[in-house]
């Protein structure tokens, strides 16, 4: 099996849901398969990353290079007891990325990596804000604590970028939050081949659609001073801080709400209703 199958799989489940009938189906994959690591049968409620990261694992048939878990920190311990782990080095397309995201020394999250282009990597990862989603970093981003390498049965591996998209479809991704926030936005957009100057556009042509839905007077929230990071995971930058954003739009999830914040024809991020004040 290569890297190249095992990614192409994993990236068949983008877009899964949490609840949804295939995450449930995943689930229940992972406890099919006795003996379950550590004992633990997983729930539809649990943080289910490394559970997908181990389904993955037995539907290509790599779970004797990847090895089952359902704990991020445990699966270190077992790449490291493998012979499999690398620490923080390049990666490359099929490599496990774990994260540390508070940067205390225990890793909660895990995913593969599906691309290297220069310093920056798309990973595709399961309970991304409670989906199977592609997300972009820096290969050496402070929140990755490292890379485990399973033996394939390749060396090098080219998987081509997800695009024959239109210009609209980026603009609404950039929206939804997928490419991430400026500037590492920017560079994602021009590491995938695409023109980050027109995507943002068409961005700006969607939220003057959006402002003037919702009309003149449209919802303005303050971001709290104490607000750490997007819902999206990505860290906020310290200008954004303190200060007064338009509402673009609104979306509700599992226990309240999330904005979707906008300041001058740019799209800030998506925020929780906790780390903000509605004006």
């Amino acid at each position: 099996m290569t890297a190249q199958q095992v990614i192409n799989l994993a990236l068949k489940y983008v877009g899964t849901q949490q609840y949804g009938s295939v995450h449930k189906a995943l689930i229940d994959r992972y406890n099919k398969v006795t003996p379950r690591p550590s004992g633990y049968k997983m729930t539809y409620d649990d943080a289910w990353c490394d559970a997908f990261v181990t389904v993955i694992a037995d539907e290509t048939g790599t779970a004797s290079l990847i090895g089952r878990e359902c704990g991020v920190e445990r699966h270190i311990k077992l790449f490291k007891q493998m012979g499999i782990w690398l620490g923080r080095v390049k990666p490359k397309v099929g490599d496990l990325i774990t994260f540390d995201w508070d940067g205390g020394g225990f890793a909660d999250h895990i995913g593969f990596v599906a691309e290297v282009s220069g310093d920056i990597l798309r990973t595709v990862e399961g309970n991304a804000n409670a989906r199977v989603a592609q997300v972009y970093f820096d290969w050496n981003d402070w929140r990755i604590k490292g890379f485990a390498r399973p033996k394939y049965s390749d060396e090098k591996v080219n998987v081509p970028v997800l695009s024959d998209k239109t210009m609209e479809d980026l603009a609404s991704e950039v929206l939804s939050g997928k490419w991430g926030n400026n500037p590492a936005r920017e560079k994602a957009l021009k590491v995938a081949g695409h023109d980050p100057v027109k995507v943002q556009r068409m961005v700006n042509e969607l939220i003057a659609k959006r402002i003037e839905n919702v009309g003149k007077d449209a919802d303005k929230v303050k971001v709290l001073p104490n607000a750490m990071t997007y819902y999206t995971g990505q860290k906020i930058a310290s200008w954004v801080l303190g200060a007064q954003f338009d509402v673009l739009e609104r979306k509700a999830i599992r226990g309240g709400e999330v904005y979707l914040l906008g300041y001058k024809g740019d799209v800030i991020g998506w925020m929780r209703d906790k780390d903000v004040t509605v004006m």
